[in-house]
């Protein structure tokens, strides 16, 4: 052959070492070195461009030479420059037609970047946002790179690992990036005819910290689970049967974003769509197949449902047709009919268009609700150099992204709910339909029948309509749905190994970023607890119904939500649960908390560091804008604010502790509401099930079946305030070891006048108890509540006054700060009760008949009084009183065995005596005067005035009614049947040392 010739066929090669390298026109910043044995030389290559339709390449061909090794070798802005080792044992190599036997694979690192209205949408793939690029290959961190985004699109900029490497791990701190912007990352895909199998990649927003870096090195589980290994193997062949003439990028982006999970054709058109989407996931792919796309802009993308059909809007309208269709939709809603199709609808655009109709609030400042949905600026596809390149594309996970997004979702969806609130208390008859919508619309109430719904086939569609738009229900049920769909899929992204590692990456870092990591981390799993009617201020009963439609959404009795987090808080082994609480059980918990000697080690797991938050206790809050990560930014700006402030900063002024309390209370009340929801379902299932098998045992004692139920309620109280509490305040303490180190757990008959018991024991009643309780809470004179749990019901067979209760020496300084803080927050209520006492006081002694008409016309005017008169109002009430009749009928049984025949037949007689009053009403309201339903209110006979004077008194008799109908007769009876049946169950409640035994002697003596 002739030297320095490159032949067309391998038969003519002999003894050559050859290296392709995939794409086109790239620079020399990247180049493939091949040194001697020592490195002191380097051999220049040959050249030769391979230009094809789909795949591309340069090959590299030297002669072969025994003990050389190749290298990669990098540009810096500043010293030498990076050589990082890729092959050491280099072999001849035979020239390959398609694919060579070496190859690097120049790539583009992208996400996925789905939306958040169904967990079937994978996402279409785009350009990782701004962060950082780990390639691991041969077990050790290879490249570092920092991902910097412009307007052009991304650069990448290499990390000198060599120079922050120590014996066993990297240095503490930062590590500068100092490559030059390298338009790709050239990574080595085969070696010798085969895969580089060890090569690994992850994308991270935040640089890993060093104890990370190792904790990765050496843990080869960890690593898998973190990173992603594709198969960078490319050749013509396998891009052209993997992707030619399959979907793109915009064909996955139409296609996910628009899916219909109950249309069986979308179903089947869509799985082909899926199974490409499937192959970016493990293979590399050409960056043609990527949808055209704009610069990454993370901050405007969680404020969209759909992100990815913003960044591939080129023309920069997509804001624009955003805020156009939401303000069509709510056109549309405001008419009261359900809306089709809303799977691309913007749910901030339409916050916005809809608090741009509202009146502007007299405290509030007017915004423009529409600067944020103008058009922006035509732009050219980011991609469009790299396509022309030939470069390939490699798919990473960017759950960090995932989180925030979703979780910003479910913020949006919260702020709607109010907005739809706002909007609905607009409508005059507001207060009507809402209760007709929650009383009447619904085929069923709590699983039971809802006689009253007969009524609404008498309701034509405008008056369905009518109800629908007076209470926002059109868009309330499109914010419900997609609350639900951001929390399910927020569920499937935590249950992920790799979101867990991910997590770990921000749980490894130091300092006050630990610290802001830990908080947002909370704040996430706090979203989870929610359900929609508890943030939905018009779905006090847990559901909603459409009045038109009659489809209905309500809560389910265990959210997934709400199952993961009972689940990650209950299982010691959950990686999760290891970053979030310490390891604690009760003979740690019943004893003073006692400070570690030596600081927690970061291992790089991501386990919970109690003396690195406990360092930040009593620390002044950071300066924002001194800060690195997205979390401590975020922190540090609510530090300086006064969203975190509380009463242990009176004197601290704005100190880190508020973010120390801030984490507790997410996570402890994330955790009560999961485990009380999964706990109530639980005894729901078990009493259906109980009543089921107990049905042929009718034979036993009441007495054995009661008492078998208390022992099993007194041991679920006693195993849930160990595992749960006893766990929260051992995090409590450990964080803020200054504030509660000295608290702890202790038998309430153990409680002595020197400790402080935690329930608030000087506030007078149970509205200012906190929402995490502690043990047993007292009210002013002492006594317990029995009326909330903890404790447990006074009905369990718990030694009385032998329940853990969480206490505090009385002198501590955290004892008298709540203390003080208890009894200021008690004057005020007292001064603010005497202030009503007295404003009471002066209407009382008003007198005179000018004052009675004008007080009488006043409440005519007001909106309640027009409601209580109207015929929407009588059909709520009716619907109450069939609701007693259910419910005394259902229970109808199980009282007479608890309470007895008398007791249960009382009960029922009078609902149904309540329910033909009701009838009565509201058969006189719709029939007028006329009809033959006024005949119970036609006079029976009159009591003469001065016959009660003799048996009454004067005073009295004066305010007796004398024309007594037969509405009266009955409105008599039914009082004195309710007085007569609490007045039973007020005996019962006595004899069971119940504390409900003031609330049935009230309602009885107020019926009397």
């Amino acid at each position: 052959m002739t030297t320095g010739r490159l032949s067309d066929g391998p038969s003519c090669e002999m003894d050559k070492l050859i290296v392709q390298i995939v794409g086109k026109k790239y620079s020399d910043q990247q180049q493939v070195l091949l040194l001697d044995s020592d490195g002191a030389r380097i051999y220049p290559p040959k050249s030769e461009a391979l230009d094809r339709e789909l795949f591309s390449s340069t090959l590299k061909v030297w002669d072969h030479i025994e003990g050389t090794h190749l290298h990669l070798q990098i540009a810096t802005l500043e010293g030498e420059p990076i050589r990082l080792p890729l092959l050491s044992a280099t072999k001849v190599t035979p020239r390959q037609a398609d694919a060579q036997f070496n190859q690097i694979v120049p790539v583009l690192p992208f996400v996925a970047l789905p939306g958040s209205k169904t967990v079937d949408d994978p996402g279409t793939p785009v350009l990782a946002r701004a962060g950082y690029v780990y390639v691991f290959y041969q077990e050790q961190l290879w490249r570092e790179l920092e991902i910097q985004v412009s307007e052009t699109g991304n650069t990448y900029h290499d990390i000198d690992l060599a120079r922050y490497r120590q014996r066993g791990g990297f240095l503490p701190g930062e590590r500068k990036a100092t490559g030059v912007a390298l338009e790709d990352i050239w990574l080595p895909a085969r070696w010798n005819n085969r895969p580089a199998q060890t090569l690994q990649l992850c994308f991270s927003e935040i640089q890993l910290s060093a104890a990370r870096l190792e904790r990765l090195e050496k843990d080869a589980a960890c690593r898998d689970q973190r990173c992603t290994s594709p198969d960078l193997s490319g050749s013509k062949k396998r891009f052209t049967d993997l992707y030619k003439g399959k979907p793109d990028g915009k064909a996955m982006l139409d296609a996910f974003s628009g899916f219909d999970a109950k249309n069986p054709v979308a179903q089947a058109l869509i799985a082909p769509i899926k199974a490409t989407r499937l192959n970016l996931q493990y293979n590399v792919f050409p960056v043609s197949l990527a949808a055209p796309q704009r610069a990454r802009q993370p901050g405007f993308e969680r404020l969209l449902d759909h992100p990815a059909r913003y960044l591939c809007d080129l023309s920069g309208q997509y804001p624009v047709e955003s805020f156009r269709q939401a303000k069509v939709f709510l056109a549309e809603a405001a008419r009261g009919i359900a809306v089709q199709d809303v799977r691309h609808l913007e749910l901030t655009a339409m916050a916005d268009a809809l608090l741009a109709s509202l009146p502007i609030e007299a405290d509030a400042e007017p915004v423009d609700a529409g600067a944020l949905w103008e058009a922006q600026a035509g732009v050219v596809d980011v991609l469009h150099k790299a396509r022309q390149r030939q470069v390939c594309g490699v798919l990473l996970d960017d759950a960090c992204y995932r989180l925030r997004h979703l979780r910003q979702r479910v913020d949006t969806c919260q702020q709607l709910f109010a907005l739809c609130a706002r909007h609905a208390v607009l409508h005059p008859h507001h207060a009507s339909a809402l209760l007709v919508q929650q009383l009447v619309v619904p085929r069923s109430i709590r699983g039971q029948e809802n006689p009253l719904h007969a009524a609404m086939a008498k309701l034509h569609e405008p008056g369905r309509r009518a109800i629908n738009q007076s209470t926002a229900t059109v868009q309330r049920a499109v914010v419900w749905r997609h609350m639900l769909s951001a929390q399910d899929a927020l569920v499937a992204s935590l249950k992920q190994s790799a979101t867990e590692q991910m997590l770990a990456d921000h749980l490894s870092l130091e300092g006050f970023d630990y610290v802001a990591a830990m908080y947002e981390l909370s704040r996430t799993l706090a979203t989870l607890a929610l359900l929609p009617s508890n943030v939905d201020p018009l779905a006090p009963g847990g559901d909603m119904v459409d009045a038109v439609t009659g489809v209905g959404l309500w809560d389910q009795a265990v959210s997934l939500g709400q199952k993961f987090l009972n689940q990650i808080a209950s299982d010691v082994a959950s990686p999760l649960h290891l970053m979030l609480w310490p390891e604690c059980d009760l003979q740690t918990a019943c004893a003073p908390y006692v400070v570690p000697i030596t600081d927690d080690e970061n291992k790089g797991d991501g386990r919970f560091r109690a003396t690195e938050l406990a360092r930040f206790e009593a620390q002044p809050a950071p300066d924002p804008i001194a800060q690195l990560t997205l979390d401590a930014t975020t922190l540090a700006n609510l530090l300086a604010g006064d969203s975190l402030q509380n009463f242990f900063l009176i004197n601290n002024g704005k100190a880190t502790t508020a973010a120390l309390v801030g984490i507790f209370e997410n996570l402890q009340s994330a955790s009560d509401g999961a485990a009380n929801a999964v706990d109530k379902a639980s005894q729901a299932l078990a009493s259906a099930k109980g009543n089921v098998n107990s049905a042929p045992a009718n034979v036993r004692s009441a007495n054995d079946r009661l008492a078998q139920m208390q022992e099993r309620l007194g041991a679920n109280a006693h195993k849930i305030n160990v595992n749960r509490q006893g766990r929260g305040v051992q995090q409590l303490r450990s964080m803020m070891p200054e504030h509660f180190g000295a608290a702890f757990l202790i038998r309430r008959n153990q409680v002595t006048p020197q400790h402080y018991v935690f329930g608030l024991e000087d506030l007078p009643g149970r509205e200012s108890l906190p929402k995490t309780r502690y043990g047993q809470y007292l009210r002013a004179d002492g006594t317990p509540f029995g009326d909330i749990a903890p404790p447990p019901p006074s009905s369990t067979r718990l030694p009385k006054g032998d329940n853990l209760v969480l206490v505090i020496p009385r002198g501590h300084k955290t004892a008298q700060v709540v203390g003080d803080m208890n009894r200021t927050l008690k004057k005020a209520r007292e001064a603010a009760g005497a202030v009503g006492d007295a404003e009471r006081g002066h209407i009382r002694a008003k007198s005179g008949l000018s004052e009675a008409i004008e007080g009488l016309d006043a409440e005519k005017n007001k909106a309640a009084y027009r409601v209580l008169g109207s015929t929407p109002f009588c059909l709520a009430v009716l619907m109450l009183e069939v609701w007693n009749v259910s419910s005394e009928s259902e229970v109808f049984a199980q009282s007479i065995r608890e309470k007895g025949f008398l007791r249960a037949n009382a009960g029922l007689g009078g609902a149904l005596l309540d329910l033909t009053i009701a009838t009565e009403a509201l058969a006189v309201k719709l029939a007028s005067q006329k009809s033959l339903f006024s005949m119970s209110r036609k006079i029976l006979f009159n009591i003469n005035s001065k016959k009660a004077a003799i048996f009454f008194g004067e005073t009295l008799a004066k305010k007796l009614t004398h024309s007594v109908t037969g509405r009266i007769i009955g409105i008599f009876s039914s009082g004195i049947i309710l007085s007569a049946v609490n007045a039973i169950d007020a005996w019962q409640a006595w004899q069971w040392n119940d504390q409900a035994l003031y609330g049935y002697l009230l309602i009885s003596l107020g019926r009397r």
